[in-house]
């Protein structure tokens, strides 16, 4: 087992992410179907959740030596916050940083700036307050209340795909060393997740 990172393993959560996403909008586009409404909303709830999970955890997965001690560990929990808890122990800054990327003032033709995105993604809390509302669907008992819990979380797909997409597009993301920011463009013209790795500079003395 190595301790150097594999950035590429964060690209293989991203592209699980874009397939996941696929799968929702076939689902509701009436594309595919899994034969019954209410299968169809838990299939998507479910992907949902796989989604949020991944996102999690994605900056992990690029090191093997710290994502394979915890793995037990994470098997055994199902609360998203106390998943998060275990993460940020190794990495603080897990959670994506979405950007846009706009032209130069120097360069008009070139998009090289980067400008926070402030509103309109979806917040770590945004992600835990979504998780746990599919997890009260998946444990419901009663099978009243269930259908009722389907038609309520339905409202909730295309607010959180769109606030999703708003966090992935083009993002940043920091990595347990503390040095190592990736940049993430989901939308590439290839049709594939492009990334790019960046080195924190050090601040220079005077």
């Amino acid at each position: 087992m190595t301790n150097l990172p594999d950035y590429s393993n964060y690209t293989k959560c991203m592209e699980e992410i874009k397939r996941r996403l696929v799968a929702i909008d076939d689902i509701l586009a009436g594309r595919r179907t899994t034969s019954f409404k209410y299968t169809n909303l838990e299939f998507v709830a479910l992907q949902f959740r796989k989604i949020f999970e991944l996102i999690v955890l994605a900056t992990l997965a690029s090191h093997q030596h710290l994502f394979e001690g915890l793995t037990k560990k994470l098997a055994k929990e199902w609360q998203i916050g106390k998943i998060i808890a275990i993460v940020k122990k190794r990495n603080p800054a897990f959670y994506p940083k979405p950007i846009d990327r706009v032209q130069s003032p120097d360069h008009p033709k070139i998009k090289d700036e980067w400008k926070d995105v402030l509103s309109g993604y979806l917040t770590l809390n945004d992600l835990v307050l979504a998780h746990g509302t599919i997890g009260n669907l998946m444990h419901a008992n009663n099978p009243y209340r269930e259908e009722l819990a389907l038609d309520e979380i339905e409202k909730h797909f295309p607010v959180w795909r769109g606030k999703l997409l708003r966090l992935l597009d083009n993002h940043l993301v920091e990595f347990p060393d503390g040095k190592t920011v990736l940049y993430v463009g989901m939308q590439s013209q290839t049709g594939h997740v492009h990334t790019s790795v960046f080195s924190k500079s050090e601040p220079t003395g005077q």
